[in-house]
């Protein structure tokens, strides 16, 4: 397979994002700076922190808003973003963030450590119904809120304007890290009095780049904001094309109306191959895992463990990566994708094995599929996922079992998967920041707003409490391998792969970083063209 140079470069450009930041100053930076950058995208779902739970949501959120920290692209470490420094106490209850002076939102106002109190809040009450609250889920006040008693979070108090104070209810490790995640961005409360529930339309962030437009299924529009308490970025305008499916995508960008895009699947390869884009294609692995759930409370899954464990045996993961993914991603054995601290090969038992998937399916009461209804099996429409479907449906046929795939936009599959309407669906998780936690809490624990295949196992649940207080690096990642084994013996879901990156950008673009959890930063490109 032919090693694009863009791949190769890569690292060299992620290590270089932190120079242009620095040396983009005086002339050189006159030179660099204008322009619009074009970028592909499917129609998202919400920018608002509470509620931007999806890839394509957070990916323009990201260039919104900021939050206190920001993880590096090449290492995924932390480092200060509106946060000047912050303080754990010995007990690692108590996080003091001292905040900097003179970040601004895009209306002109300071942001305060106030509008932090004000903004998590509003994540953890009830009637905001944040898919995302659990990931304050540790933080004192929590649980009443949720509850839908009081009002202010208990654990979030503003010592002064540039003093945030965060008491936890339990020791958690992990946290400092979680505090890059876009729920965790801060809103102004004004905006949320004057737009209520079309906020999303408004939003009003302290990023680099503020929202001008948002023209549904057609375009995003975002502007660089020269008022920003950092590097101000060197791009004018950013604009985000939408459309639905990749596609229609990628020949707008063969076309040149597109700086960058996704590699549609089927395409790779020629792409690679092709001399004028091959060199800008970018490839690597990802840290996320391609799944499909089977919902706990939903027959024919529900009870059945040898039922699930006999779908389980039936995929044959590898033709799935090397002939419909052309080996983008890679095989994964566990819940913990390679990259992670904490890792481990082998957690999983399931191979493709059709042999023992047809012994299974006779233990669950349906020898050869006989008796076993239909079964419905949920996707996403407009990213791929269609090819892959179908080749489940054909192997699952070979033991006998029948699936009708049925195929929904985003949003609307997100609706059915949660509320049960379909029981077995794909899906796939994309790291929120790099722990062995943000797998495994948010897809397994029981009252998690994303564990859609209604996992409910208590052990499991006190489990992760345990691991997420325990200080010890080691420790704890010994006490998640052995969470990571319990659920993948419950098989709730079916390990596909590990993700691998299929994107494709213009080689006028620089400064652009892609992190293995896809996150890219557009305050550091400029076009050289």
């Amino acid at each position: 397979m032919k090693i694009p140079k863009k791949l190769i470069a890569i690292v060299a450009i992620c290590i270089a994002v932190a120079m242009i930041v620095t040396l983009s100053f005086g002339c050189k930076k006159e030179e660099k700076a204008g322009g619009e950058f074009r970028a592909f995208l499917i129609e998202p779902v919400s920018f608002d922190p509470p509620n931007a739970y999806e890839s394509e949501g957070i990916a323009v959120a990201r260039q919104i808003f900021d939050g206190l920290v920001e993880y590096d692209p090449v290492t995924m470490e932390i480092f200060p973003a509106m946060a000047e420094s912050w303080e754990i106490s010995d007990d690692g209850l108590v996080y003091t963030f001292k905040l900097k002076e003179g970040v601004k939102f895009h209306s002109g106002r300071e942001c305060t450590a106030e509008d932090f109190v004000y903004s998590w809040s509003r994540v953890c009450r009830a009637e905001t119904a944040s898919y995302l609250a659990y990931h304050m889920d540790p933080i004192l006040g929590y649980d009443e809120l949720q509850a839908g008693e009081g009002d202010v979070l208990e654990g979030v108090k503003a010592l002064d304007d540039y003093t945030l104070e965060v008491t936890l209810k339990y020791a958690y490790a992990d946290f400092i890290n979680t505090v890059g995640h876009t729920v965790f961005y801060p809103v102004a409360k004004e905006d949320i009095e004057e737009w209520g529930d079309n906020y999303s339309e408004h939003v009003n962030g302290t990023g680099a780049f503020k929202l001008v437009e948002w023209k549904h299924d057609q375009y995003i529009t975002l502007e660089r904001f020269d008022d920003y308490y950092g590097e101000n970025a060197q791009l004018e305008t950013v604009k985000y094309v939408i459309f639905a499916d990749e596609d229609t995508g990628f020949l707008e960008y063969k076309a040149g109306n597109l700086d960058y895009a996704e590699i549609p699947q089927g395409k790779i390869q020629v792409t690679l191959d092709d001399p004028d884009l091959g060199d800008e294609a970018i490839q690597g692995p990802q840290l996320g895992v391609y799944y499909f759930a089977m919902n706990y409370e939903v027959e024919p899954f529900k009870d059945n463990l040898a039922l699930r464990e006999a779908l389980n045996y039936a995929v044959d993961r590898q033709n799935i990566i090397d002939v419909l993914q052309e080996g983008v991603p890679s095989v994964t054995t566990g819940i913990i994708p390679k990259g992670i601290v904490g890792w481990v090969e082998g957690q999983s038992k399931y191979n493709y094995d059709p042999e023992m998937a047809l012994q299974k399916l006779e233990e669950a009461g349906y020898p050869n599929g006989e008796g076993l209804p239909v079964i419905d099996f949920g996707i996403n429409i407009g990213s791929g996922h269609e090819l892959v479907a179908e080749a489940v449906q054909a192997d699952f046929a070979e033991i006998g079992v029948q699936v009708e795939i049925i195929g929904l936009e985003w949003g609307a599959s997100l609706d059915a998967f949660q509320n049960g309407e379909i029981g077995f669906f794909r899906l796939g998780w994309i790291a929120d920041y790099p722990t062995m936690d943000n797998f495994l809490f948010p897809l397994f624990y029981s009252t998690s707003a994303d564990n859609y295949q209604g996992y409910n196992n208590p052990e499991v649940d006190q489990m992760l409490l345990e691991a997420r207080s325990i200080g010890d690096e080691d420790e704890r990642i010994a006490k998640y391998r052995e969470i990571e084994k319990k659920v993948l013996d419950d098989s709730a879901f079916i390990l596909v792969y590990q993700y691998g990156h299929r994107k494709i950008l213009k080689d006028y673009v620089k400064g652009f970083a892609l992190s293995a959890a896809e996150n890219y930063d557009l305050s550091t490109v400029y076009l050289e063209k």
